[in-house]
């Protein structure tokens, strides 16, 4: 059961990155700041860490916007932005915005984005590096809309020491033995409740598992179809809430983060 995450780079079709080399009109007419849309601060730090100096020896001005997840807030105020864009002064129009897999459709599809080998410049050598899935996550009409800048691999975690005391073992291989299939996790769920303790945080913690193996589209001949895979993830939320085997959060939610933390007491995660 693996699941992955990706965040995408993407560039809206507005200013590029002026450097000292450029002429004072040209840089008068795009502005003088590159604003940068992220949800937290990971992204920022890999610019400070890797561009910050030479934007700085290019006479670049980068100013980071960040809104959390929380109940979509950041997407709320990316579209607003987005919405505004062709009226927005220079130095507040969005020039790049990260995006998750999740919904990076959304955006590729728009024209809010740039083909990032056509119209800003990256080479096939540039991206020769890539997971393709980064690339036909958000590549529209064989035109490159976005470029990873982290891929997480899919894994299951347990907590050794809940493990231990719940199952008698911490041994990852007798453990896999124990969670081989559905009716077996269910099993072992329920005997995590009888211990005080949650299987899974939420309701989003086994969602990829499910989704993962979807065999259709979710729209087919504009009609909307929804996989037995999801309606077994379905299946499974609404007995894991009634049953007591999950913690009733959701994705990034405060409970969610402490729930991966030494104090939580879910024993299982995505």
């Amino acid at each position: 059961m693996l699941s992955f995450g990706v965040m995408i780079t993407g560039l809206t079709s507005c200013k590029p990155f002026a450097t000292k080399q450029d002429n004072t009109s040209a840089n008068k007419n795009e502005g003088e700041i590159v604003n940068i849309y992220s949800w937290n601060t990971e992204f920022q730090g890999l610019y400070e860490k890797y561009a910050a100096d030479l934007a700085k020896e290019h006479g670049v001005k980068v100013k980071f916007i960040i809104n959390t997840n929380d109940h979509s807030a950041y997407q709320t105020n990316l579209d607003i932005a987005l919405e505004e864009q062709k009226d927005a002064i220079d130095d507040d129009k969005v020039d790049i915005f990260l995006i998750e897999a999740d919904y990076a459709g959304k955006y590729t599809k728009s024209d809010a984005v740039l083909d990032v080998q056509s119209d800003i410049g990256l080479t096939d050598a540039d991206l020769q590096n890539q997971y393709p899935y980064t690339k036909d996550i958000v590549s529209v009409n064989n035109q490159l809309k976005a470029v990873s800048w982290q891929a997480t691999p899919g894994l299951f975690a347990y907590r050794r020491s809940i493990a231990k005391e719940v199952l008698g073992t911490d041994d990852p291989e007798k453990v896999q033995k124990m969670l081989a299939n559905w009716n077996k996790f269910d099993q072992v769920a329920e005997k995590m409740k009888q211990a005080g303790y949650f299987m899974l945080s939420g309701y989003d913690d086994s969602y990829r598992a499910f989704s993962n193996n979807v065999s259709s589209p979710w729209v087919k001949d504009k009609k909307i179809i929804i996989d037995d895979s999801i309606k077994a993830w379905i299946t499974q939320t609404k007995t894991y809430t009634e049953k007591g085997y999950n913690d009733k959060t959701t994705l990034w939610s405060p409970q969610w983060s402490k729930n991966q933390g030494p104090e939580g007491k879910v024993g299982k995660r995505y």
